[in-house]
């Protein structure tokens, strides 16, 4: 996995307001840093540790998701389901 390149797509299917592919790459990032692999570089100078870099992306990554629970809720109850 390029996590760099994931972060990236990421913050594209969030512009583009594809939940689907949110959930998707929020999934996988999650996962790789919680296996122990290494987390794209965020914000902040090149110094900061990784454990900066990997708080920023699961900060993002449960953001990201949240925002797609929030979307599907809303649609749902336009839909009249519950």
């Amino acid at each position: 996995m390029d996590p760099q390149a994931t972060l990236t797509d990421l913050l594209q299917a969030v512009a583009d307001r594809d939940w689907d592919r949110v959930d998707e790459l929020a999934d996988a990032l999650l996962a790789w840093i919680g296996n122990g692999g290494f987390p794209p570089r965020t914000i902040g100078p090149e110094t900061l540790p990784r454990q900066w870099h990997a708080a920023v992306v699961e900060f993002l990554c449960d953001l990201a998701k949240s925002e797609a629970r929030i979307v599907r809720k809303r649609r749902q109850r336009r839909q009249g389901r519950p």
